[in-house]
């Protein structure tokens, strides 16, 4: 695999942060409830190291770091709605970081995609619980 190509798939990655922190920043600012909010500003933090951390991955590998994202989908106008799109964001970039540790063979970007993707799981499981408890 080329730098080439590992820089394209961390660009992928980086993309899916930067969606991740806007969705994130712009829910906990509209949510009433205090706990759903400050988790949502938390996690959105934790998704800026990572874009971070990306992003010097990218530039090492002598790329250049995207600021390209998807059209942002805040999950409609309810608590309920935010959650449960923050819970899909979180199994999105778990299936990716998961496809991508298999696929890189380069052991210190590896090394660096499990960490992010072992905080993924944390923030997913931490979604769910909060989705939890508005259902």
């Amino acid at each position: 695999m080329t730098n080439e190509e590992i820089v394209t798939m961390l660009n992928h990655d980086l993309s899916g942060e930067i969606e991740a922190i806007l969705v994130y920043m712009r829910d906990s600012f509209v949510t009433d409830d205090c706990k759903p909010s400050r988790e949502m500003e938390e996690i959105a933090k934790d998704e800026m190291r990572h874009a971070e951390k990306l992003a010097e991955l990218i530039v090492d590998l002598g790329g250049v770091p995207t600021m390209e994202h998807r059209p942002l989908n805040f999950g409609g106008h309810t608590l309920k709605g935010y959650l449960s799109r923050l819970v899909t964001l979180e199994k999105e970039a778990i299936a990716m970081y998961r496809e991508h540790i298999a696929e890189i063979p380069d052991e210190k970007i590896k090394k660096v995609l499990t960490h992010i993707l072992h905080e993924e799981e944390e923030h997913l499981e931490e979604f769910q619980k909060l989705l939890a408890s508005v259902q």
